[in-house]
């Protein structure tokens, strides 16, 4: 055992020094410069340039439009409503980004409660078609009756092909009655 731990620490010094060493030496000039290998950053700068670029895109346009439109336009102002007018539902909000994002992005109340009205209407629908078909295999049953609206017509033609290679056989061999 004393001899395997003699090669394991000498294979392990050559090893380091000679083979895998972590810093390459140069002797051209007066002292000896060294140059650590050091693991690759290449996906660090890759995300530093991407996240520099999707802020150049996004983050400082938005930032100049929000600017403009605090600068330049402003907060909306309360007024009396003139008579047979009558207003957007954008228009009752103070910030004009808002008013877009209202405008332009969300769907007004009255059409999301007419969607789901719809969604509520349709499933109401297959509930009674649901109820009417429970009622109809509840009467067929009580019946014995036939299911007619279930028929599933046959394929006939390996019925045909078998009748005509029957006729073929019985005309080669002849009738035997």
């Amino acid at each position: 055992m004393g001899v395997l731990s003699v090669l394991r620490q000498s294979t392990k010094r050559f090893v380091q020094t000679r083979c895998f060493s972590m810093s390459m030496k140069n002797y051209g000039d007066h002292h000896p410069r060294t140059m650590v290998i050091t693991p690759s950053r290449w996906q660090w700068h890759k995300f530093k340039d991407m996240l520099h670029f999707y802020v150049m895109v996004g983050v400082i346009p938005l930032g100049l439009l929000t600017l403009y439109a605090n600068i330049f336009i402003g907060p909306s102002t309360l007024k009396p409503i003139p008579e047979g007018y009558h207003p957007g539902e954008e228009e009752y909000y103070r910030h004009p980004i808002t008013r877009f994002i209202t405008k332009y992005l969300v769907l007004p109340y009255q059409e999301l409660y007419e969607r789901k009205m719809h969604v509520m209407f349709a499933e109401d629908e297959m509930a009674q078609m649901r109820l009417i078909e429970k009622k109809i295999k509840a009467l067929i049953h009580e019946r014995d009756d036939v299911q007619g609206y279930t028929f599933r017509p046959i394929m006939t033609k390996y019925h045909k092909a078998i009748r005509e290679e029957y006729e073929s056989m019985r005309h080669n061999v002849g009738n035997t009655k």
